[in-house]
């Protein structure tokens, strides 16, 4: 399994840092540039390959963090490459502002979902982003191949994420995940 998370500067590390922990083996990352990327925390990242070194047949699924992606809405070569692993039918997963982002490429048209912070904000200015998007009021949404989450919900985003690759053998292994990630005490 190949999973590539994204970078581009101002992302929001949090929200995809217990996804990437799950994957640790099978993790790359990937941004537009070979160059460092400042997080939305002041860290600095630098990619191990740029968009135009992958083959979107080598990807199970594709992470895009949260943080603000303005600055990517008119990245033709990003779109390109996200829209050839939507025909793929390769797993897209969006949190918070990485929802966001899918919803402007037009990934999310007639499908259910969620992003930003709390949940998809619409107003007079991003409406035309939205009118397709079927939002609904879920922490994690998955639909068909797109995953979406709220910036809130990164545990569960983590949880959903490697419940869809396959890394728990069972229910228990999912339990036991999450409640060691939330500091859940198994009360036997």
């Amino acid at each position: 399994m190949n999973i590539c998370v994204f970078y581009y500067d101002g992302f929001c590390e949090f929200e995809v840092v217990f996804a990437v922990n799950g994957f640790r083996d099978n993790i790359f990352s990937a941004a537009l540039e070979n160059r460092v990327y400042v997080s939305e925390e002041k860290q600095k990242y630098l990619p191990d390959k740029t968009i135009h070194e992958l083959n979107p047949e080598d990807i199970d699924l594709f992470i895009i963090p949260g943080g603000n992606p303005e600055q990517l809405y008119e990245k033709t070569e990003l779109k390109e490459f996200i829209s050839r692993l939507n025909e793929k039918n390769k797993f897209i997963a969006g949190i918070c502002g990485g929802a966001e982002l899918m919803a402007y490429y037009g990934l999310l048209d007639y499908k259910k979902a969620n992003g930003d912070s709390q949940g998809f904000r619409v107003d007079e200015n991003n409406k035309h982003v939205y009118e397709k998007v079927v939002i609904v009021d879920e922490d994690v949404v998955i639909d068909g191949n797109c995953i979406t989450s709220i910036g809130q919900a990164f545990i569960e985003f983590a949880i959903e994420l490697q419940k869809v690759m396959n890394i728990y053998k069972d229910d228990k292994e999912i339990k036991d995940s999450y409640n060691w990630l939330k500091n859940i005490k198994d009360k036997k």
